[in-house]
């Protein structure tokens, strides 16, 4: 009866202890959503082995707040022995990929668990304590009998021992508690050492000796399409992180892995990982073949600095007898120290390779450094970064007059080809021109095209073409920082400029006349069709619309909310349709709105308003209507034709003379002789 007691109060006595708190991460924002997390009971408020542990998914809400029974993914609970009167009990709390919180000391009320040693005496239930049955009558020749309880019987086992623990022999007839504790069953069961609280299979809490082979298996059996890795050894050190106030875990692993998978020749290696924290290991780089050579991790430096301790100090490499062959070099110690190219020589452009001639002496450089190259074809490409790394520099040193020389000069004789071709793939810049550092004139880039058809890859006969691949460059980008001109065109006769797309103009655009073209409507395969501009010498905005008025004779046109903030100096215009009937404005704008009053009800108006602009923007940049030329302009005409002028009074002549000469000469050649052979 005592045993039944005792087992039905083992099902009453809960063994989940009720825990609330927040989480947050490195940045102390909160954590939300179904999180895992790991709970840890320690005897230290820092370090330390944990005593118990378990992992749960907790759902925090948006200020990271959660609740749990700790213990509830067991079957038992938190262990009893967790608990002992008058030891304080830390509980550590680390959300998934996040470092461990600040331990809370837990209250008084889970150590009432220990309680639960009331129901047993000595680890033993009162069952076990039950009076053996009182013994035999004496003899019938009524002989006295003895009444002093009879002895055990031999090879009885007695004492005690304690849930979980392997039993221990204390004595030849008498049971104990061993080191050997076993948590859970199998397959799950976890075996402590000196330990109530295995974290593992097996949890040896103290110093190991082994008399025999350790085999770490492999994790399964290599097939064809993937080896197999033995399971891994960790090491393991704890580090303190002062960014994140708490302990870091940090793990070292040794693992067999599998080496040319699949092949005639498969083999092995053993390689070292590193992880920090909750991170997986890694491969570090290092590893040792079967062969025992070391491949060593990027960045492997010789220690020390002195002759005995690893330190390579000299080493002797003889001339070449031919282009970049290198056999062996002396050590000044004893040996030959051999070399091998990580990448042959070669006269192509490869990465990491010493360029040396081809058969026909030719080579193909990164970098060409000369006070003169000619060449009857030249290409050089840059894959660097920075301004001052151009595949072709070109510089030249006559300062005694505007146009002495080029820098770099490329003229093509295919009807197909390009003259200068330079490309920047790293960020850089294909072709930078400048010039007039000595005030004496000069064009950075110059661009003249006498072609007459298209080029191989759609081009026409251009002067200068520019690409972009990118939203976020331009074609061609134009800058002036003196205040002048940006970009400048003129032609005889034909298009300044042709724009196939929309054009974004953020400032005022002054021109002579302006219209949209489009296809006619009723003939756009064979014609255009042309509306001017509507002009004003205010920077005018007009308004309109129909609105019919009600049974009184009004109306109220709505207009939106931005209409007073941009507009000024409102006039209106209102015309009445379908009837005679008079119509005005009842009340002028307020609130982004009007009325219209009529005679007559049911009255339809088409109402037209205009306003002046006086944003920001219009504000500091009025139009004036009248200008008076700057003095470098007076006498001179935009379009000089129109009043007997001839080109040279053009204004585009006094800013750009050079350009208005060509345009005047025509196809005049912009250098006189040919630079290459003069």
């Amino acid at each position: 009866m005592l045993a039944q007691s005792a087992a039905n109060s083992e099902t009453v006595i809960p063994g989940m202890v009720k825990f609330a708190g927040a989480l947050t991460d490195l940045n102390h924002k909160p954590l939300t959503g179904t999180v895992g997390v790991t709970f840890s009971l320690y005897k230290e408020q820092a370090g330390g082995v944990p005593l118990w542990t378990e992992t749960q998914n907790v759902e925090a809400d948006k200020n990271g707040h959660y609740s749990v029974l700790l213990g509830s993914t067991g079957g038992h609970g938190i262990p009893v022995d967790a608990f002992i009167a008058g030891e304080a009990r830390w509980l550590a709390v680390e959300p998934s990929g996040q470092p461990e919180q600040t331990r809370v000391m837990l209250a008084s009320v889970p150590y009432a668990m220990k309680a639960h040693d009331a129901e047993t005496i000595n680890g033993l239930p009162a069952s076990a304590f039950v009076l053996a049955a009182p013994a035999a009558s004496g003899p019938e020749n009524g002989a006295p009998t003895n009444n002093s309880p009879a002895p055990a019987a031999a090879g009885t086992i007695t004492g005690s021992g304690t849930a979980g623990f392997l039993p221990d022999f204390t004595a030849p007839t008498q049971v104990g508690n061993s080191a050997v504790f076993q948590s859970g069953s199998s397959p799950t069961a976890k075996i402590g050492i000196n330990t109530i609280t295995p974290g593992a299979a097996l949890d040896v809490v103290g110093s190991t000796n082994f008399r025999g082979s350790v085999t770490l298996l492999s994790t399964g059996t290599a097939t064809q399409s993937a080896g197999s890795k033995s399971q891994p050894m960790d090491l393991k050190a704890s580090a303190f992180n002062t960014s994140t106030k708490s302990a870091v875990a940090q793990t070292f692993q040794l693992q067999a892995e599998p080496v040319n998978n699949n092949t005639a020749n498969p083999s092995g290696a053993l390689s070292l990982l590193y992880g920090s924290g909750t991170k997986a290991a890694a491969e570090t780089g290092l590893k040792i073949n079967n062969k025992g050579l070391i491949t060593f991790a990027p960045g492997q430096t010789f220690p020390g600095t002195g002759t005995g301790n690893g330190t390579v100090t000299n080493v002797g490499l003889s001339a070449p007898a031919s282009d970049f062959n290198v056999t062996s070099s002396s050590v000044t110690s004893n040996g030959t120290l051999a070399f091998e190219w990580q990448v042959a020589p070669t006269s192509l452009n490869t990465p990491n390779a010493i360029v040396k001639r081809d058969s026909s002496g030719s080579i193909n450089a990164q970098g060409i450094g000369a006070l003169r190259v000619s060449a009857t074809s030249l290409f050089a490409t840059n894959n660097l970064l920075g301004h001052d790394t151009a595949p072709v520099t070109g510089i030249n040193g006559d300062a005694g007059a505007a146009d002495n020389g080029f820098g770099v000069f490329g003229d093509s004789f295919s009807g197909l080809g390009a003259g200068v071709l330079a490309a920047a793939e790293g960020g850089g810049i294909g072709v930078f021109g400048q010039a007039g550092f000595h005030n004496l004139g000069g064009q950075g880039v110059f661009g003249e095209s006498f072609g007459t058809q298209f080029s191989a890859n759609g081009f026409g006969p251009d002067g200068v073409d520019g690409v972009s691949h990118n939203s976020a460059g331009s074609g061609v980008a134009a800058i002036n920082t003196a205040g002048g001109t940006g970009v400048f065109a003129q032609t005889n006769g034909g298009l300044a400029g042709d724009f196939h797309g929309d054009v974004s103009v953020n400032g005022n655009l002054a021109k002579a006349g302006g219209s949209f073209k489009i296809d006619h409507p009723l003939d756009p395969e064979n014609k255009y069709l042309y509306h001017s501009f509507v002009e004003s010498p205010d920077m005018m905005n007009i308004y309109n619309g129909n609105v019919t008025t009600d049974a009184q004779g009004n109306a109220v046109v709505e207009l939106p909310e931005w209409f007073e903030t941009l507009n000024r100096d409102f006039r209106y215009q209102l015309t009445v349709m379908g009837q005679f009937a008079q119509a005005i404005v009842g009340n002028k704008m307020a609130n982004h709105s009007f009325v219209i009053q009529t005679d007559k009800p049911n009255v339809e108006v088409s109402w037209q308003v205009t306003g002046i602009r006086h944003d920001a923007w219009a504000d500091a940049h009025r139009i004036p209507v009248e200008q008076e030329k700057p003095e470098n302009e007076r006498g001179h005409y935009l379009h000089p034709e129109l009043f007997g002028a001839p080109a040279e009074k053009s204004i585009a002549s006094v800013h750009h003379p050079g350009l208005a000469k060509m345009m005047k000469e025509g196809t005049s050649r912009h250098y006189e002789a040919d630079p290459v052979n003069p």
